[in-house]
Parts: structure tokens; C-alpha cells; sequence
């Protein structure tokens, strides 16, 4: 290893499912960035466009029909025992990367994959409740 100190939050050490979540959330904040500037355009086309607003013009809206997400990974998995004897397992995964293979003199022949791929569905039939 080489004679730096490690920050780990650069190397982003963490369980699978919470970079999982992580993936989902900032795909899902993206989307929502993307709807409301699409409501944005609409309301200024309104307001300063009127004249194409009655002949029926609409803004172009935007969304991600299929984020396909395709990490090389050095992962991990650990094992413990909790006080009443059980095993706990985990999966630990760090985007493989120069930093970390710099750090853990990490060959990338060692790397796995993680593919995700997130699509849209359909709302579900029933009423969410308010």
C-alpha cells in the first residue's frame, strides 16, 4: 500500500443495498429535476408566450425511459456473529477506481460487475392513502 492516509468516503467503502438505494435515489431526484423544469418551460410559456400557449404548444417533456447502470466493483463479504450466536452477513462493495486501486494496490483482474437496470412501471390500481 502506498504511504497515504486513506480517506474511505473518497473510495466510497459501503453495504451493496445502501449504494443500491443511493443509485435509486439519485436517479429518482434526477427525474424530478427534469419534471419540474418541464413545468417551469410550461408556466414562462404561458406567461411570456401567450400567443403559442392558445394555438396549443407544449413543452417537451423529458424523463429516463431505462437507466442502465454498470459498475466495475471490488466487493467483498464478511461474516460475523451476533451475542446470542447468530451469523451476520454483509456485502461490501467500493466502486473500483484509480483511488482505490492506488490504495489497496488492487490488480483490476479482481473487479466485478454490478448491473442494475431500472425501468419504469405502471402506478399501481389501488388508492395510495393521503
Amino acid at each position: 500500500m502506498a504511504d497515504q492516509q486513506i480517506n474511505f468516503s473518497e473510495i466510497l467503502v459501503g453495504p451493496i443495498e445502501q449504494m443500491i438505494e443511493k443509485i435509486g435515489q439519485g436517479i429518482a431526484k434526477a427525474q424530478t429535476s427534469l419534471d419540474k423544469a418541464a413545468i417551469e418551460s410550461q408556466k414562462s410559456l404561458l406567461k411570456d408566450f401567450k400567443e403559442l400557449a392558445d394555438i396549443g404548444y407544449k413543452v417537451n417533456w423529458y424523463h429516463m425511459p431505462e437507466v442502465v447502470v454498470d459498475l466495475k466493483i471490488a466487493m467483498h463479504y464478511e461474516e460475523e456473529k451476533t451475542e446470542g450466536g447468530e451469523k451476520k452477513v454483509g456485502f461490501f462493495m467500493s466502486p473500483f477506481n484509480a483511488k482505490y486501486q492506488n490504495s489497496f494496490a488492487y490488480s483490476a483482474d479482481g473487479a466485478s460487475s454490478l448491473k442494475i437496470r431500472i425501468v419504469p412501471i405502471p402506478p399501481p390500481a389501488f388508492e395510495i392513502e393521503k
